[in-house]
Formats: C-alpha cells, structure tokens, sequence
C-alpha cells in the first residue's frame, strides 16, 4: 500500500487501482488520459503519483467500472493492509478475525469502546477463551484504529460473515504463510463438500456431523456448511495441531451461525468423535519423499472406522492416489487392499494448480463410503478431469456421477454418466495400473440416431456442393452406425505399445533459437505448429546446421504421428517427412508390421478424439505424459474404414485449402489493380445454368 496522508487520507498508486478495479495496468492509463474526470494525483511523483483512494472509488462506482458493494469492501481491505504494517501480518489476522467475532457475537459496535472497553466485552462474550479473549487481551491501548478499520469492513460487506470471508480471501496478500500455503480454490472445496453427501444426510435426518482431522483454518468445513440448508442442524468437529489455525476455523464456524458448542476443533491425538461425513486432505510431502511414505495408511485408518452408510472424501498427491505404482512400494500394496475392500466407490484425478501457492502440486480425490449391501460390489468409478479447468458445470457433473452412482434412493441405470466411468476393481490392482478413465459417457440410443441423422445430411450437403465439371472429389461416407451394446472396448496406454514395440518413439531435438531460419531445408516440426501457432513450413532450419550442430537428430519418416503435450495437447502426421522435430514434440512411428493394427491417420485420430482438452488455468505440467495418453483398440476391419474415412477427409480439405487460396488471390488482384489503376472490371458474360 502506498501509504496515508497525515490527516488519515489513504493514497493509492495505479498498480493498486488496477487490482482494486480488475483490470490490468494500462487499463488505468487509458483512464487518467481519456476521461477528464479520472481524479487527479495528489502525491507521489510523475514516475509514481499516488491518488486518493476514496475519489477513485467514488469514479470507478459512478462510471460503473465497479459495483460499490464490492469495491468499499476491498478499499477497506487496503486500508487494513497498509495501517496493518504496524503489527505482524499473522497477529493483525488473528486480531481481526477476532473482533469480527466479537462483533457477531454480541452485535455491538466496535469503534464506540475503547480498547480496555473491548477487553471487557471479550471476557463477557468469551469466558472460556475458546474463541477470541486471548487475542483481544493482546491488543494495544493504542489499536483503537483496527477496531475501527474492522467495523467499516464489516459495513462494506454486508455482514460479519461476508467480512470473514473477505478477509481470509486476501490471505495471501496480508502474507499470512500459515493460511495460505495449503489452501484450496473454491472450485476444489465445492467438489469434496458435494460430494460427501453432507447435504443429503442432512435433509434425511435434520442433522449432520461433520468431520475434517486435517482442518486447518476450516476450509472444507465451511465448504459443507455452504452446501447445507438452513433448517439443518450440522455439528462440526476436527483436529488441528496449531492453536493460531484451530482458533480461526472456531471462529470461521461461529461467525457461519454455528453455536460453539456445536464445534470441537481437537488437537491431533485426542480420540475422535463419530462422523456422519468425513472431508480432509493428506499433509503435502515433497515429491522425492513421497516414495519412502504410504500416506494411504492415513487412509486405510479413515475407511476402516467408516460405519455403514458413511462418507469420507481424500484430497492427496495424484501420483499415490491415481498413479502406476511399483508392487514394491507400501502404498501399493494398501491402495489394493483398499481397491478389494468395496469401499471405495468414487477416485477422481484432478488438473493442476488447486492448491494455488504449489501450482506444480497434481491432486487427486477419494471418496470412500460403506454401503452394505451394494449391487456394485466389485466396481469402482474413475473420473479424470486433469486436462481441464475445473468449471462450475465440471463440478456439479462430477457431483451428480458419483451420488447418483450406488447411493441409496438412486438407480444408477437411471442416471448416465457425464464425466466418469464404471470399472471393475480387478482390471486395476495389477502392478503399475493408473487410476484413470477418459472414456466418453455412453450416448443414449435416441441421442445416437439424432447423431447419424445428421452425419447423413452433412454428407448429403458435401456431395451436393462437390462441381461434378470441376476436380473430381470424392464422396464422403463415413458408414457410422449405432453400435449394439456390449463391453467397452479394450484401451491401452502409449507407452505400453512401445513397451512391446509395437511403436516407436523418437524424442525431439533442442535446436538454439538462433538456428531455426525462414528459408532453410528441413521444415521444422514443433509445439507452434502441431497445436495451429504457426503454419507449417514457416520455421526450418539448414541441411548443413543440422549436420554440424546436431548430428544425432533424427528426421521425420512419410506417416510419422507427431505429437506435443506442452504447452497444450497437439498432434500433426507428417505425410512427406524428411523434416525436423523440435523439444518438447515427439515421434511416433508406427512399424510397417503394425499398420493393420493401426494407421497414422487412425493413431492422430484416436488420440485427439480422446486428449483434446486444455492446460487447466494456473496447472504448471500437462495432466498425462504422453506415455500414460491411452487410446482404443479397434478390430482391423474398423482400422481400415476409419482411415478411409479420414484419408478422404484429408483430400477433401485439401482441395478446399485450394479454392480457398485461389479465391483469395483473385480478390487481391482484383483489389490491387483496381487501387492502382491498372485493371478494370467488364461486364461477365450470362450463361446458361
């Protein structure tokens, strides 16, 4: 924060203008340049002119660049963080949050009592220190300004609950390391609170108990409070070793309208209380640590206490939870013992950066119940949405899969799955099994036949636009049919056909930028051109560079798949090869004796179809390696008809490509001759038709 004038004016820059508003920098640039009544800096200097904060705001909600409920209490959220630098950042949390539940508690202004005053109102309210005395006790004679900064807040947001929220929103700004280094996104919270069956449990039988033996500042205990209704009566209790978290998850609940003792926030150790719901995450470990641990011993103990008709719901690393185990890790053995237990009925594999301060951390969930008896015994559902955000419409599907799936008052035959996939148990206690499943929902009978009803009229609408008197194109007739219901076809992983060779993989070369030249001999193959950044045939590189500086680079084969997970999924096949592959791309290349099995046009097809999802938003890695990218194993006779299909495709878009290119340069001739006089327009002869 920029800082105040000394009588008590707060000045703000235009960095923070931008954040305060959403927009990005120069945004506010074009504002101080365009618009006249943009207040005018009253500090600062021309490099960095600070601006009153409160002219802004009045601006920004009078030209209705922001909504004024939102804004003042974001203003008093700078406010708090610049007047805040006189305590440490995690003691003017505490006390903050403190006096919010002060206030909720009694409902009383803060700023009308002194701070001995305050003290005595907190030993009122709070005789027990469960919840706020001793951070009160703490304060200050002289913090009569947080108090005060802490009643505009809670006037700006509408509510002590709002106020909390908002405050615990900023964590990271106010550099509170203890709250922010394993919080979750909303997105996430929302999930595990869905998918407990908290909600549920609660209109069957008016209440609910709630457990999180991990629960920090209460995260997911507010996420399922956020999924209760009203008129339910939820107990929440937990196990957190530090008091400054435990304190705060006490009065995140209470200022929720929780009373206090419906809350048991327990140190680690303590025997614990029954739960009807169980929602927590496994501590974080390092990835070189994480083999010689078995965190899914923690998880072992959660299922063995869950009673009949109970939930729990694991958030973990991704590489314990749905990863290829070595037989000879502790945690595979207790992930299979888990798998054959019949407890686990949902796992899920998450994309990156939901645990936003570790955007490289790749997470995982678990859902655990015992449902005795269950008609699905012996079958679990495997959703993967890794290569994906994490949308509302994504959470709610995930939801919706899994409750309706074996939980009681459903019929799973009644409900198709958006997202996940059923499977059997035994296909994934062998040695080094992900447990993941992309495979597309069954589609409805009707929906299939609406399908090829429409398949018919593009196919119709191709052949009658095709000019029998010009280039002969060929018809395309793709011959899809409903396919009869049966088992799901068999998958296999990238990595499992070169494996038994029966492809080859070739890693691309790194090539210094300052060798890749506009004219050279060999195109260039990299992650700009397979995923559409760049035309083919713009970057090459010299015949004579290669062979200097990269004498172990290997050119591309005719049919060689190429194929790139980073920045974003991409795949290209090279049918002229003899060109170069550029890191992180990589070959594929399919033996002759396979191409029965499968074709270039068909292997690219396939694992579009099945990998064409993007980066999640603030994921750092892509969500497979191409090693783990699988794809389906079709009969020969369904290989040759598809790469028919897709080989008349190709020609049919290269001829478009053609009258494409030909009508633009036409125009652009008649355009340049037209502007520079050279050329005429006569009229065309009318013929017949």
């Amino acid at each position: 924060m920029a800082g105040t004038y000394p009588d008590g004016t707060l000045l703000i820059s235009m960095p923070e203008i931008a954040e305060l508003a959403g927009v990005r920098r120069p945004v506010v640039t074009t504002w101080r340049r365009r618009h006249r009544g943009f207040p005018a800096p009253i500090g600062g200097d021309a490099g960095r002119p600070l601006f009153d904060a409160r002219q802004v705001v009045d601006w920004l909600v009078e030209t209705r660049r922001a909504e004024c409920g939102q804004i003042e209490a974001d203003l008093r959220l700078y406010l708090l963080g610049y007047l805040g630098t006189k305590m440490p950042p995690k003691d003017l949390m505490a006390a903050a949050t403190a006096l919010i539940c002060l206030r909720h508690l009694d409902d009383e202004l803060l700023r009308e009592y002194s701070i001995a005053q305050l003290k005595q109102r907190a030993a009122e309210a709070d005789p027990q220190d469960a919840l706020l005395l001793s951070e009160i006790q703490a304060l200050p004679d002289d913090a009569g300004w947080l108090a005060s900064v802490v009643d505009e807040l809670i006037e700006a947001a509408w509510g002590c609950r709002q106020a909390f929220e908002r405050l615990l929103a900023v964590r990271g700004r106010l550099n509170v390391a203890d709250l922010y280094v394993d919080a979750i996104t909303p997105e996430l919270a929302r999930l595990i609170a869905g998918l407990s069956g908290a909600r549920e449990h609660a209109e069957e039988f008016g209440t609910v108990r709630v457990a999180d033996p991990a629960a920090r500042a209460g995260d997911l205990l507010v996420a399922v409070l956020g999924q209760l209704s009203e008129d339910s009566f939820p107990v929440f209790t937990g196990a957190e070793p530090d008091p400054f978290l435990a304190r705060i998850a006490r009065r995140r609940l209470v200022v929720h309208g929780i009373p206090p003792h419906d809350i048991d926030i327990r140190c680690p150790g303590e025997p614990p209380l029954p739960a009807d719901v169980l929602v927590t995450r496994l501590p974080y470990a390092p990835k070189e640590e994480r083999p010689q641990e078995n965190p899914l011993a923690t998880v072992k103990e959660l299922t063995d206490g869950l009673a009949p008709g109970q939930t729990a719901v694991v958030l973990g690393p991704a590489d314990v939870l749905v990863g290829s185990l070595p037989p000879y890790r502790p945690a595979a053995r207790t992930r299979n013992e888990l798998l054959a237990s019949g407890r686990v009925e949902a796992v899920i594999h998450l994309p990156g950066g939901l645990v936003p301060f570790r955007p490289g951390y790749q997470t995982a969930l678990w859902v655990l119940r015992r449902e005795e008896p269950s008609p699905w015994q012996g079958r679990v559902l495997l959703a993967d949405v890794s290569d994906r955000a994490l949308t509302d419409d994504v959470v709610e599907a995930l939801i919706w899969d899994v409750v309706t799936w074996r939980r009681d008052g459903y019929q799973p035959d009644d409900h198709s799955r958006a997202i996940a996939a059923q499977v059997a148990v035994s296909s994934l206690t062998s040695s080094r099994v992900r447990l993941t499943a992309r495979h597309p929902p069954a589609i409805r009978e009707v929906a299939a036949k609406e399908t090829i009803a429409r398949v018919y009229d593009l196919e119709s609408e191709l052949h009658r636009i095709a000019d029998p008197q010009a280039v002969a194109r060929p018809a395309v007739r793709s011959g899809l049919a409903v396919r009869e219901p049966g088992p799901p076809r068999p998958t296999v992983a990238i990595g499992a056909l070169v494996k038994a060779r029966r492809l080859i993989m070739v890693k691309g070369t790194r090539l210094a930028a300052s060798d890749v030249i506009p004219d050279g001999k060999h195109a260039v193959l990299g992650a700009p051109e397979i995923v559409g950044a760049s035309p083919l045939g713009a970057r090459t590189v010299d015949r004579a560079v290669l062979a200097e500086k990269y004498p172990r680079a290997r050119l591309t084969e005719p049919g060689d798949v190429i194929v790139t997970t980073s920045p974003r999924f991409g795949v290209h096949v090279d049918h002229d090869g003899f060109s170069v592959v550029e890191f992180p791309a990589r070959i594929l290349r399919i033996p002759e004796q396979e191409r029965q099995q499968l074709t270039p046009r068909v292997l690219a097809a396939l694992l579009a179809a099945g990998h064409a999802g993007t980066r999640a938003a603030g994921a750092v890695r892509p969500a497979s390696r191409l090693d783990e990218l699988c794809i389906p194993l079709l009969p020969p006779a369904e290989v040759r008809r598809l790469d028919e299909l897709l080989t008349t495709a190709d020609e049919r878009r290269r001829l478009a490509r053609r009258e494409i290119d030909l009508l633009d340069e036409v125009c652009r001739i008649a355009a340049a001759g037209l502007s520079d006089g050279t050329l005429t327009l006569a009229p065309t002869p009318i013929t017949d038709q």
